[in-house]
Parts: C-alpha cells; structure tokens; sequence
C-alpha cells in the first residue's frame, strides 16, 4: 500500500486510519493468502435480516434497502446482493426483475436451493427449476443431512460420505448443465471435519460450481480456526471463489471474517448493521472497515455506510444492536421456529455458548416469518421439518387434523397482530392449540 510518502508504512495513513505495526511484519505478511489484496463483500442483509425475531419487510423496503446496497459497491460486477429470505419462487424472480428494472447493477445471489437427502424422498429437480427461473447471477445450491452425519464425520447417521458426494455431483451439476453459476454449500460447514470440508467443496467444484460458500452458522469459530479452515479449503478447490459467513454469537464475526480472507477467502458474507438471528451476522459496516485499514480492498464506499446504516436500522425496528448484542442481547438466545436446531437436539444446540451457562436457555419463539417462509417437505428427522407449526404441535403432544391445524395457524396469526415485540412464545402457542382441541369438550 502507498504510505503517504513517510516511512511509517501502510498502518499508518494520516487522516485515513491506525491499523497495528506488527501485522505488517514480513513474517505475518508471509503467512497470509494476499493474492492481489482484493476482497469483495457478499451483503446479506437481506437473506439475514429477516430472521430477526419478529422483523418482517415490505416489498418497498427491500428495494429501498437493495437500491441503497448497489450503491455502496465500487462499480458494476463488484460486491453481491443476496435475495429476500421466504420468498416463493415466483416472488423471487419478481423482486430480481424489479431490481433490474430499477437499474440495480449489483449482481444478485439466490442462496435457498436447497436440497434434502436422500435425494429419492422429494422432486428436486422442480423445485431446483423454479428456483433457477428467478434470473439471479448466482445461485448457492446446498445438501442437507442430519447433524449426526458430520458429528461422527459420516460414522454414524443415515448417510454415508460417498453417499453425499453422489449428491453433490449431481445436484451441482444439473444446475450448470442448466446454464446457472452454482455455488456449492453444505449445512454448519464449520463444525465438519477440516479434511471433510475440504473433500466436499473440492466435489462441488468438481461438478462444475464456480465456488463454494462456508457457513459459521453458529457463531462458534475464532480466528485462527476460520484462517485455518479457508486455507484448507482455498487448496482444495483452487482458483474457485470461496465465499465465508460468519455469525457473531461470541462476538468475534469482524475478526473472524478478516482471518477468512487471511485465509484465500474472496467473498466475505455480511449485513448492514449485522442483522441477523441470535446475535446476528459479521457487520457489513465492520468487516468493510477492518478490511481496508488491513490492506484488503473491500470495493465500497466508506463514506456512504452510516447512510445506508441508518436506513437499514430503520427498517429493521430501530434496535438491531440492543436487539443482537452478543451475550446479552435480548434476542441472542431466540430464534423464529426452529431455527438451526435439529430434531432430538438439546434446547441449547443453537447457540454458541449453552445458555443454561448464563441462565438463560434457548427458546424458541413464533413470528410473522414463520407464516412466510418456504416449508420443505420431507420425512422427518432429516435435517429440517416440513412445517414448524404442526412440528411444535406435535413437540407439545397433541394431535390435530388438517383442520384444527388451520385454526391454530389462524389463531397464532391473530395473536401476533398489533404485538411490539413481534412474537409469540411456545407456552403461548400450546394454550391456542390446547383451547382449538378441546373447543367441543
């Protein structure tokens, strides 16, 4: 980096930033995957956003939040945009199209093709199609099996690891044979084996993705261990793109993502205002500004980030960072439906820390999302269930027809109307299903 013309060297740019001397040592300098020292931001905040206990957006404000995105980015073809979370297919190629109309240059990555195995339970390949109708530039494609497999590194559970990478070979490649830009993904790929996310990602590309996408769903890493897995991966799949989340449930999302791109990472997902379930996601705000005083070129306009900070804040209720401190905020314990948990797993798995630590579980809540988002349909106990009502009707030990369901689902609804705080608790959820079965007593 140029120094201004003194000798203090690239930590010390006057009227720019401090950044600390002894990361520009040789030594550390040596240790880093700086090829070219560029490294784009994949904004989620959109795809993030809304898994915020009891957030929901209007169409006008996702626009309004996209079009003030695309402008952060330095130039067309730099940075990406991810699409709104719990949008049909049809509505997702809506709002592409509309971005586009709108002259949004960004481009736009669709995250949710999402497919369950084995892949014989379901028709992937419809839903695969209709995702791919929506237009986006890119398209992150992932295979879901059950925590046990990746515990146990594929020992134990229902699914052996050639099994998955038969699935990837082929879920991948159906897409690129389609003509799309995939990007290959699997579920909490930070808590596999390192050598495992390497043999995985290295199958994606294998089958034709142009990269592949790493997820800290848990806010669990640090930063040595998020520089280690990227490098890791960043051998195994070549000049391919590497794209890293990182949630921020320890608080440690800006330095994690920071060692991502130590690491070879290309792409670092991160949204406005760290919005996000729990505690949220790596700060687009942080994670730009730690990029460039480290000498990463991130490709945004720094000084139009407490604008459009200020318009996400807005959106999004007015109390993100009260609302996702880490530890302490009140949502850092919460999630909409189930969130990250998996069948059978103790109330606390979501979290980074287990909240009886703190004495203060995990709890899962009902929200507007929960109404809106897409429902798989699959057997249970493979990962996620295909409705998150009747699952916590069925978790409280009742059973309901088809149309007592309706009835709870409709009263749930009436529930949360006119709420401030967005949400309504499982007890309260049990006391609607409770008075719905009993109505003819």
């Amino acid at each position: 980096m140029e120094s201004d013309g003194r000798s203090w060297g690239p930590w010390h740019l006057p009227g720019k930033y401090f950044s600390v001397p002894a990361y520009w040592d040789q030594e550390v300098q040596d240790s880093i995957h700086a090829t070219g020292r560029t490294v784009d931001i994949i904004d989620c905040t959109l795809s993030e956003g809304e898994d915020m206990v009891g957030r929901h957006l209007s169409w006008k404000a996702r626009l309004e939040i996209a079009h003030k995105l695309d402008e952060l980015f330095d130039g067309e073809g730099v940075g990406e945009i991810t699409t709104p979370i719990g949008l049909s297919a049809k509505e997702n190629k809506d709002w592409v199209r509309a971005c586009r109309r709108e002259g949004i240059t960004t481009p736009i990555c669709d995250k949710l093709i999402a497919h369950m195995l084995p892949l014989e339970l379901g028709d992937w390949k419809k839903r695969y199609d209709e995702r791919l109708s929506c237009e986006a530039d890119t398209f992150v494609t992932f295979t879901y099996y059950p925590q046990i497999s990746y515990w146990s590194d594929f020992s134990e559970g229902p699914l052996t690891k050639s099994d998955v990478i038969d699935a990837i070979h082929e879920t991948v490649s159906y897409g690129v044979d389609r003509g799309a830009n995939i990007i290959y993904s699997f579920p909490d790929s930070f808590r596999h084996n390192v050598e495992t996310m390497s043999e995985l990602c290295r199958a994606g590309v294998e089958a034709g993705a142009i990269g592949v996408y790493l997820y800290d769903s848990r806010g669990q890493s640090n930063p040595l261990a998020s520089r280690r897995i990227c490098q890791a991966v960043r051998e195994a799949i070549g000049d391919k793109r590497l794209y890293v989340q990182h949630h921020n449930d320890l608080g440690m999302a800006t330095a994690n993502s920071l060692a991502a791109a130590e690491g070879g990472a290309d792409y670092i997902d991160a949204a406005m205002c760290g919005v996000g379930d729990r505690s949220g996601t790596a700060a687009f705000e942080e994670v730009a500004c730690a990029l460039y005083a480290y000498g990463w070129n991130p490709q945004v306009h720094l000084d139009k980030i407490l604008e459009v900070a200020a318009v996400v804040e807005a959106a999004f209720g007015g109390d993100t960072s009260r609302a996702i401190k880490p530890i302490i905020g009140w949502q850092a314990n919460m999630e909409e439906g189930y969130g990250h948990r998996d069948p059978h797993d103790p109330p606390e798995s979501p979290m980074a820390l287990a909240g009886s630590v703190l004495g203060r579980p995990y709890e899962s809540v009902i929200g507007p999302n929960v109404f809106g988002k897409i429902h798989y349909i699959q057997p249970p106990g493979l990962h996620k269930h295909k409705e998150i009502i009747a699952d916590f009707i069925g978790d409280l030990g009742y059973e309901v027809t088809d149309e007592q369901l309706e009835e709870v689902r409709g009263r749930a609804k009436d529930a949360l109307l006119g709420r401030a705080e967005g949400y309504i608790t499982i007890e309260e959820l049990e006391t609607i299903v409770d008075g719905v079965v009993h109505a003819d007593d």
